[in-house]
């Protein structure tokens, strides 16, 4: 439990420099979507009702924050979710070119489906390509920084799960003790 507290934190931080800090005009287009390394990362060390639950819930409150299309992040964030557990099922998501891979598509997921939520009809072509070179460039830094927030999580996660063991064992040699 204090774990999935500590990732909600985490995920409502992001949240909060993303929706104020990033939308500045000088970050504009420039970095992608921060929570989906965090998507990622919950899927593949938490259980898949906690990493679920988490995705739905940073999704939820990045839906009331962001000011677009009630429930688009929160049906992005789903089906990254899914996408991690359909890849985890096939491939060894531990390296960090296929890490590296699955957050280039991810990003690539999600501004599809932003472009197709957004477009208008009227604008045609031009306002499409005109998106081209901003979605490259964000899917060419995801891929490059991405497997070090994985990494950065999981040295944290780690951090955190040591004291819990410790705990275990300390509870263990006590019990064997008194037997």
């Amino acid at each position: 439990m204090k774990v999935f507290c500590l990732y909600t934190l985490i995920g409502l931080a992001t949240i909060v420099g993303q929706t104020t800090i990033l939308r500045l005009p000088v970050f504009q287009g420039v970095f992608y979507d921060l929570l989906i390394p965090l998507i990622i990362f919950v899927r593949l060390h938490l259980t898949l009702r906690a990493s679920g639950l988490l995705a739905l819930t940073v999704g939820f409150v990045m839906d009331l924050f962001s000011g677009g299309v009630f429930g688009l992040y929160m049906t992005v964030y789903l089906w990254i979710f899914l996408l991690v557990q359909g890849v985890s099922n096939y491939f060894n998501v531990q390296g960090t070119a296929c890490r590296s891979a699955l957050i280039a598509l991810c990003v690539l997921g999600q501004n599809l489906v932003f472009l197709v939520s957004t477009a208008h009809p009227w604008k045609g072509w031009h306002w499409l390509s005109a998106q081209t070179w901003p979605v490259l460039g964000q899917i060419v830094l995801a891929a490059v920084t991405g497997p070090a927030v994985l990494s950065l999580l999981e040295t944290m996660h780690r951090s955190l799960e040591a004291p819990e063991e410790m705990s275990r064992r300390k509870q263990g040699r006590i019990l064997a003790n008194d037997e």
